[in-house]
């Protein structure tokens, strides 16, 4: 027998150094084996237990940590300790954790506030739940232990620490519920535990706005209300000082009650007794229903903000909490206006432009100091005192002078700087409504650069409406001090048809959209002082009211809204506001083991890409937010300065190549348990494969389980036997293949399983559509692997009933497919979901608390897969799901946000009981990215897709920006042989931009300037698919840049060229059909089909996509005028904002027209008075012409542009295009040098 003392055991660090060389597997082998040893000694050696007991007991702060893991390893496998266990074991077990209890956790109550007591105290209460109910010798002792601690519980006065906290609280809902000890305490004692809860819940400032909301404590207060007047009542001997006590106003002569208190009544629905005699058993009625509000109470739980209220009540000199009062926010930006700024009334604003200024002028803080004194007298509203309205001289020609807005200048002393600033209006955090404010311009002393803002001012003033310059303009002064007016409680609801765009060139549209639409301001703060100073990059900027409201959302939400709303800068605010909030109020404790109040954030997201720049956006945020808190002194502060010029100070984000992202995604342990996914790991970021594979891990699910076909209701399936034993028979060849090749995607479906499959269903359907429906077979109930026959024709009709096609083929053709993928031992998507949710019904995710979930693009993914999300996270606080069906461009999606929003409704509903409210749903349709040139098209892409395919996409209102801009241009004429006017011909692998940079440096080699056309770093060619991409490729060699529509999702350029996305297009001649739309039918004209023309569904996605990555200018150029033409047919007949009956009436009332008809200048003349326009055309002739054209297209750039887009590129695994940019960085700065010396 071993020898080795308990205690030594439990502590045995011996072999640490060994251990450090093992790997994570080793380990966890090494501690299963040590903790198994341990529980088998302290269940069958009774003399070790008692010293081992005692020492534990003296020395509980020292061993806890060693004990709480030695807990949780038997506590996660609880199914192996009791299940599989004969009864003797069970009574061991029993016995031992109830000396753990009382012996070790009763005598160290008073050390609750250690971090890890709540959850070994959670864990002996489940291993002592799970033992004895296999204990039937001795039914009383696990329940006298239960009884014992809770008393103990309730005498140390730790109730509210232990319930406000995630494992104290499951711990107690164990033993008052499970155990069902609720029925066994004294009721004076159960009492006094309903009023701690309440009391705690109530003085909760998290709680406090919501308390109304709670039906149990609505019910609590109704019954102590009432208890507090009838017990005076009670305890009156006189019946004459019983009447005089109040004015009897309720109906009930015996017993006068307040109008509150008959209000109580109705609310408990209870009458009042009728004889004095009755009164002592209605208060025993209302304390028990006082009693059965515990539950509902308890529900309200666990809370982070009444955990810090109970810590600092019961731990006051461990504990030292700040007085906090109830927030009028749920959270506030890190850069957002705080009341400890001190400002003025007025809300200042900068430009991108003003804080690239100041973070030019990070090296000499002491005039950011000076700077900030002179945007917070301007704050101040004391113009006149500080001399800060000097009016500047607009420079535009066109300025009439009674019209402008004025703009005004400061000049700091001593070093020649100027401030440009003007009264503006807008929404503010601060207000929380319109009003006027400060907008900041720039901050500089380059003449210039002053110039330049003045007259670009001039000119985008000229486009305010009346009522928009008179908002701007100053109100009469009040004893020297100018007040900003409220101007209403939301934003400007003026579109920008209201504004006056005559006359204004195409140039001055673009530059009027940046100033008021793609420009952000941030606002003056404390914060952002200091994180200036500090080298700070990435700020929070001003939003608008509906975009805070979102991110202030305390429930779970749904955002939807088109591309360039702002859903995912609402998510990352949200999220960044959310997870600072959790620290605001945490102070240092005096305990060695400091608890953690930071939240535990997932963010999921499908694409790669999206993941990583979210990351990085968060990452920066709040790099900035923590230099902002920092304190230094001058000392501290000047060191930091001396560090930060020497270059040791550098900032942390890189350029990563995408080994580096599979590496970092690779240290998130593939597994949701507490003790590997750390809170250092948190906020996380993850994509959707990582999620399945973390799931997989935590369940012990491998790939090669996920091949074995459940039994299911569907028809003629074979049996999960038979499909078992065939898999065995051929795991080993299974097991040869990659993941890659028995994972079945749409790709290889419609290469490998499509060909297979009926001819006749084949010719009559549609791959996509096929794709599409099984996903709704599969995907629809996850309480079945699929539906039966029956079940899926009933769902499908529901969900489309205008299409009227042959589902029960589709059925066959789904029942021939999964015999299919069963024989070739391969699954798809919807297989692994279910495989996990199979596992994650029958246990949960584990003891890990997840308080808040982020899931963005949720369009890409089955709606299967948001209910598993749904499932494993039954505990957190919210979801926030953000997405767009217009933007789905993901093959064989059934993907709808009707049935999110239901589906998160029933989540709700199933883990609570009461405060059930249905996710808001936020549209989001203010467009920040591009203007209505672009919109507009963008717009009538999507009305088609609701008009042929009303259900597969969400029906929003229309986006707008705020401002018009140039119109699409469709070139007539163009050839794939001009793009030779991108290459030098006789050295087509030089870029062409060395014939510039030989300009620049005054080299007499090349005397003439290039002829070639090079685009800028914000200008991009986007083609369909890889094989287009290589031919253009080598058509444009490096004049430009080329990407295919899904390697743009998720970016945006200034100028996009869409090249052959009709000609190259996979429905081809199906196009013709979308000219039923807009023309009477024809014989020419094919009659639409759902289940043939199902492909447009996904291409006018694509197409919808490609356009809207355009800030500024969207090219149109197709060789294939047949695939094309009705595509601009339908265009040159959109008429803005047109019903859906106008389709119909437009299609009976139209007159026969020549089917294939030429878009010509002259048919648009009516139009053009209308301004109802999509687009213009352009005809390109001859090579010179797209010369001419594409000439004046090509927007230069400058070496830091090239240098950043580089660098966005390289994020995004365009190793070719990255070569290219930085290289033509660098020879433009070299060539800069060059002419300096």
């Amino acid at each position: 027998m071993d020898a080795t003392p308990l205690i030594k055991l439990l502590d045995d660090d011996d072999n640490k150094n060994d251990d450090d060389k093992k790997n994570d597997d080793d380990k966890e082998k090494d501690d299963k084996k040590k903790w198994n040893d341990l529980l088998k000694r302290c269940l069958n050696q009774s003399d070790s237990v008692d010293e081992f007991i005692t020492e534990l007991s003296i020395s509980f702060d020292k061993y806890l940590p060693k004990l709480q893991a030695f807990t949780f390893h038997f506590c996660d496998k609880y199914l192996q300790v009791v299940t599989n266990v004969n009864l003797k074991r069970n009574i061991l077990l029993a016995k031992f954790i109830s000396r753990l209890i009382i012996d070790v956790i009763k005598e160290n109550l008073h050390k609750s506030y250690i971090f890890g007591f709540n959850e070994l105290l959670h864990n002996c209460v489940e291993l002592l739940w799970w033992a004895g109910i296999k204990e039937n010798n001795k039914p009383n002792s696990v329940f006298n232990t239960i009884k014992n601690i809770f008393s103990a519980i309730m005498h140390a006065n730790i109730l509210e620490v232990l319930i406000s906290e995630l494992y104290g609280y499951h711990c107690l809902k164990r033993i008052l519920f499970d155990f069902n000890l609720i029925k066994h305490i004294e009721q004076i004692e159960l009492l006094k535990a309903v009023d701690i809860v309440a009391d705690l819940v109530e003085k909760c400032p998290e709680h406090v706005n919501n308390l109304s909301l709670s039906e149990g404590f609505s019910v609590y207060k109704a019954c102590t209300a009432l208890l507090r007047t009838l017990r005076d009542y009670e305890s009156v001997d006189n019946k004459e000082q019983h009447w005089n006590r109040r004015r009897p106003v309720g109906k009930n002569s015996l017993f006068p009650l307040s109008t509150e208190d008959e209000q109580h009544l109705a609310l408990l629905e209870m009458k009042m007794p009728q004889r004095l005699s009755d009164l002592p058993h209605f208060l025993r009625a209302l304390e028990q229903r006082k009693i059965d509000s515990f539950e509902n109470l308890v529900e309200l739980f666990p809370c982070i903000s009444c955990q810090r209220q109970a810590l600092n009540y019961a731990f006051p000199d461990k504990h030292i909490l700040e007085d906090e009062s109830a927030p009028s926010r749920c959270f506030h930006l890190p850069f957002e206006f705080n009341e400890d700024d001190k400002l003025g009334p007025w809300d200042i604003l900068l430009s991108e432009d003003a804080i690239k200024d100041l973070q030019h002028l990070e090296s000499r803080p002491d005039v950011i100091r000076l700077i900030m004194q002179k945007l917070g007298q301007i704050s101040s509203g004391k113009w006149d005192k500080h001399k800060l309205r000097r009016k500047t001289m607009q420079t535009s020609d066109k300025v009439h002078v009674h019209s402008t807005i004025p703009v005004y200048e400061i000049v700091l002393p001593d070093n020649g700087l100027k401030i440009l600033w003007q009264i503006d209006y807008g929404f503010t955090i601060r207000s929380n409504s319109l009003t006027q404010l400060v907008r900041i311009w720039a901050v500089t002393d380059n003449k210039e650069q002053i110039d330049q803002v003045l007259n670009d001012l001039s000119i985008v003033h000229q486009v305010y409406t009346p009522k928009q310059r008179h908002w701007c303009m100053e109100q009469k002064a009040k004893n020297n001090l100018v007040l900003p007016k409220i101007l209403g409680d939301g934003e400007d609801t003026g579109s920008s048809e209201d504004r006056v765009y005559a006359s204004r060139t195409e140039d001055e549209l673009l530059m009027i959209h940046k100033k008021l639409v793609t420009s952000k301001f941030v606002p003056l703060s404390t914060n952002l002082y200091k994180s200036l100073v500090l080298g700070g990059l990435k700020f929070t900027f001003q939003v608008s009211k509906k975009e805070y409201e979102i991110i202030n959302c305390p429930t779970s939400a749904i955002v939807v809204g088109r591309s360039g709303t702002g859903k995912t800068t609402c998510i990352v605010f949200r999220q960044i506001a959310s997870y600072l909030n959790s620290q605001i109020y945490e102070n240092p404790s005096l305990c060695d083991n400091n608890r953690n109040f930071y939240k535990r954030q997932i963010f999921i997201t499908v694409s790669y890409k999206l993941r990583y720049h979210v990351k990085k956006y968060f990452d920066r945020l709040l790099e900035s937010a923590e230099l902002a808190g920092k304190k230094m002194t001058k000392a501290e502060f000047c060191k930091y300065r001396e560090k930060k010029e020497r270059g040791e100070c550098v900032s942390t984000f890189t350029m990563r190549e995408e080994r580096d992202e599979e590496e970092e995604l690779k240290k998130i342990p593939n597994t949701f348990n507490y003790q590997q996914l750390t809170d250092d790991k948190f906020p996380l970021f993850i994509t959707f494969d990582k999620f399945f594979e973390m799931l997989q891990g935590t369940y012990g699910i491998k790939d090669q389980d996920l091949i074995i076909q459940k039994k299911s209701n569907a028809d003629n399936i074979d049996s999960c036997d038979k499909e078992k034993e065939r898999f065995n028979r051929k795991t080993k060849d299974t097991k040869t293949k990659d993941t890659e090749e028995i994972f079945v995607n749409y790709d290889r479906f419609q290469k490998i399983y499509w060909p297979s499959l009926n001819d006749y269903s084949k010719k009559k359907f549609d791959c996509e559509l096929v794709y599409s429906e099984f996903s709704i077979i599969k995907g629809t109930n996850p309480e079945v692997d699929f539906l039966s026959r029956e079940d899926y024709i009933d769902v499908s009709i529901k969900k489309y009933p205008v299409f009227c096609y042959n589902r029960d083929e589709i059925y066959d053709l789904f029942q021939h497919y999964e015999k299919m993928k069963a024989k070739r031992h391969e699954y798809d998507s919807m297989d692994r979901t279910l495989a996990i949710f199979r596992h994650a019904k029958k246990k949960a995710l584990g003891s890990l608390q997840i308080h808040e979930v982020y899931i963005d693009e949720c369009q890409d993914n089955h709606i299967m897969d948001i209910a598993l999300i749904l499932k494993v996270f039954d505990r957190t606080s919210s979801i926030f799901f953000a997405g767009d069906i217009a933007q789905c461009i993901a093959k064989g999606s059934s993907f709808r946000f009707q049935d999110l929003q239901a589906l998160i409704y029933q989540w709700e509903l199933t883990r609570k009981n009461d405060n059930i409210l249905k996710p808001k749903l936020f549209d989001l349709n203010i467009n920040y990215r591009s203007h209505n040139g672009i919109l507009k098209l963008a717009a009538s892409v999507v009305k088609l897709i609701q008009y042929l395919f009303p259900n597969s996409i969400d029906k929003l209102s229309s986006e707008r920006s705020e401002v018009d801009g140039p119109l699409p241009i469709i070139f007539n004429g163009f050839e794939e042989e001009y793009f030779n006017i991108f290459v030098n011909n006789n050295r087509p692998d030089e870029p062409t931009f060395t014939y510039d940079i030989c300009k620049e440096m005054k080299c007499r080699k090349r005397k003439k300037q290039s002829s070639f056309v090079e685009f800028g770093a914000d200008q991009v060619i986007i083609v369909r698919n890889k094989e287009v991409k290589s031919r253009v490729m080598e058509l444009v060699g490096k004049g430009a840049m080329v990407l295919t529509v899904l390697d743009a999702k998720g970016m945006e350029f200034n100028d996009v060229l869409l090249y052959n996305f009709f000609t190259d297009s996979p429905a081809q001649r199906k196009w013709r059909v979308i000219i039923s739309a807009v023309k009477k039918k024809s014989e020419r004209v094919p009659a639409f089909s759902y289940e043939k023309h199902y492909i447009l569904s996904s291409e006018l996605k694509h197409l919808y996509v490609a356009v809207t990555r355009a800030r500024r200018n969207i090219w149109i150029c197709d060789e294939n005028t047949e695939y094309s033409l009705p595509i601009r047919v339908y265009w040159k007949r959109w008429k803005e904002g047109r019903e859906e009956e106008d389709w119909e009436e437009d299609r009976v009332d139209r007159e026969e027209e020549e089917d294939r008809e030429e878009v010509r200048e002259e048919d648009w003349e009516e139009d053009r008075k209308k301004d109802q326009r999509l687009f213009r055309v352009e005809t390109i002739s001859n090579l010179e012409q797209a010369k001419a054209f594409f000439s004046n297209l090509a927007k230069k750039s400058s070496p830091d542009e090239w240098n950043r887009k580089g660098g966005d590129y390289f994020e995004q695994r365009q190793y070719e295009q990255v070569n290219h940019l930085l290289n033509y960085s660098i020879l433009l700065y070299l060539s800069k040098k060059l002419n300096y010396f």
